[in-house]
């Protein structure tokens, strides 16, 4: 179900930036991530262009904007996808509905605001991603690829794609041996979050053990049991790490009847102290998960906008300003 106009849903993922090369140099070097992002803020793009195709859907950069002072690049991108249903009309008068009129090769358009922010270590950066548009974070970096690939090309920025051969070989010139590298932008879950690490910056507020299971409720067959449901809370929530959750529920699983247990909900605050919730499988509660807050507005936001939004923006460099570098 989508969100109200006047909200977002925020996920918070890192992007690591990564160097490649056909010659045969074992670790080939690699600019920063605030010099390649100064770099494409100085790349003279035609908007909108398109950043993935896919059968029925097409993700395009319609805005951006550098913020040189903090380093960030805030953007804009459209899905534009053909297979969102077409809305409908209804006559008023006699009730009689017809649809609106999308062709085939139309798609409904929704935005997405993105922010990134490169971090202290040099070559990865935070980045914030509104949902609700399609909009992936694996079309950001796809998007930061095909930047580089546009700035490789260009003699201004040849010293962010060109290093000294590490064996200190020189040409017939007495000038040193070059070679090229190419980039390739990583996605991953935030921080890799973890329950530990949601914990440690963050409170636990209460957690659900989740049964999914299709079982009579009644002798007759008549009544099924869908889901079960065991609700967790804590006397001293601060006390209460990931490490804790996880040994608990492995222990709590081992009990007689308790092992069709499958997934996992824990609600915590995160460091804004603001509510949210992860689902995790049971399986799995080492494994990382995507961070995610809501923000709210004191109007409505338009779901397809052509510019970026200050309206948006300004909520989630308050976001930004939050999570650690």
């Amino acid at each position: 179900m989508a969100l109200p106009l006047d909200r977002r849903t925020v996920h918070f993922y890192e992007i690591e930036m990564q160097s490649w090369t056909r010659s045969a140099v074992e670790r080939p070097a690699k600019t920063t991530f605030p010099r390649m992002l100064e770099c494409f803020s100085a790349l003279k793009v035609a908007l909108p262009v398109e950043v993935s195709k896919r059968k029925l859907a097409r993700t395009s950069l319609v805005d951006a904007t550098y913020d040189a002072t903090n380093g960030w690049y805030e953007l804009l991108l459209n899905k534009a996808d053909a297979a969102v249903s077409d809305v409908a009309f209804r006559d008023l008068d006699t009730a009689q509905m017809r649809k609106a009129g999308k062709t085939k090769t139309e798609g409904i358009e929704i935005s997405s605001h993105v922010m990134v922010r490169p971090n202290s270590d040099g070559h990865t950066a935070t980045v914030l991603l509104t949902m609700g548009a399609g909009v992936a974070v694996k079309d950001v970096a796809a998007l930061l690829k095909m930047l580089s690939q546009r700035a490789s090309r260009l003699p201004a920025h040849r010293e962010l794609f060109y290093f000294d051969n590490p064996s200190g070989a020189r040409d017939e010139h007495g000038h040193p041996e070059q070679y090229r590298v190419s980039y390739r932008f990583v996605p991953s879950a935030y921080k890799s979050q973890t329950l530990a690490n949601a914990l440690r910056f963050g409170m636990f507020e209460n957690m659900e053990l989740i049964a999914h299971e299709d079982r009579d409720f009644d002798s007759g067959g008549n009544l099924k049991i869908e889901q079960e449901v065991v609700k967790v809370t804590a006397e001293l929530p601060a006390q209460v790490t990931g490490a804790g959750i996880v040994n608990a529920v492995r222990n709590y699983l081992k009990k007689p009847g308790a092992e069709h247990f499958d997934t996992l909900r824990v609600r915590y605050k995160t460091p804004t102290g603001a509510s949210t919730s992860t689902t995790l499988e049971v399986a799995g509660l080492d494994n990382a998960f995507t961070q995610k807050e809501t923000i709210r507005f004191s109007s409505e936001v338009e779901a397809q906008e052509s510019q970026l939004s200050q309206t948006v923006l300004n909520e989630m460099r308050k976001l930004m300003r939050s999570v650690v570098s």
